[in-house]
């Protein structure tokens, strides 16, 4: 191995220490509460090092954030290579995000953060932009998905941008709600089961 090269994965593997550092930091603090200082001391490195990665502290968070996009969204593109028709596309699309949940629930909480608006307003648009457009991308897979049932004849004629957006926001909403143990109580059932039985209505939805 050369030099270069030797170089090269060092810094990749310190990246990914910091990454995970940040996650963990980010899980405990929050975004507003967490600092760099505690994110290089997580990392066991110098304040001088992490910034030599990330020039700030929003700048490392979408980082934390697109990496675990990039795990969802090459999972998701690995499904739609499947030779499966439309229905069993979407069922196994809900597998596989109950599925990323469970693997990952440091990333899905991330996310979570974001999504509830505690991080959002304090992002630069052009830091999430990234983010952005690969969730949307997904979006469009998703509905691509559902235009390909309705040419078939599988599914009625529906708005597949629509089905697509009902699809996340319903899937993430459970997942959501799963997070908390005073939730759960309430609801009283599976969250596996909750999924599969989601994804059965939304089928029969598209097929009405």
């Amino acid at each position: 191995m050369g030099v270069e090269e030797r170089k090269e994965r060092e810094r990749a593997v310190r990246r990914e220490q910091i990454l995970q550092a940040a996650r963990e930091v980010f899980l405990q603090k929050g975004f507003g509460s967490a600092t760099m200082d505690e994110i290089a001391q997580r990392a066991e490195l110098g304040k001088g090092t992490l910034y030599s990665y990330f020039r700030s502290k929003e700048e490392l968070y979408v980082a934390v954030m697109s990496e675990g996009l990039q795990i969802l969204f090459d999972r998701i593109e690995e499904t739609l290579s499947l030779p499966l028709g439309p229905e069993e596309i979407i069922r196994r699309l809900g597998e596989v995000y109950y599925e990323y949940y469970l693997e990952h629930r440091d990333y899905f909480r991330v996310f979570f953060f974001l999504e509830h608006g505690e991080v959002s307003k304090e992002l630069p648009r052009e830091l999430i932009q990234g983010n952005i457009e690969r969730g949307a991308r997904c979006l469009r897979f998703f509905a691509e998905v559902v235009e390909r049932g309705i040419r078939e004849g599988i599914f009625a004629t529906v708005d597949p941008w629509k089905a697509a957006v009902a699809f996340w926001g319903t899937t993430n909403g459970i997942l959501f709600l799963f997070e908390e143990e005073v939730n759960r109580e309430i609801i009283g059932t599976d969250v596996e089961q909750l999924i599969q039985y989601t994804m059965d209505l939304l089928i029969r939805g598209l097929k009405a």
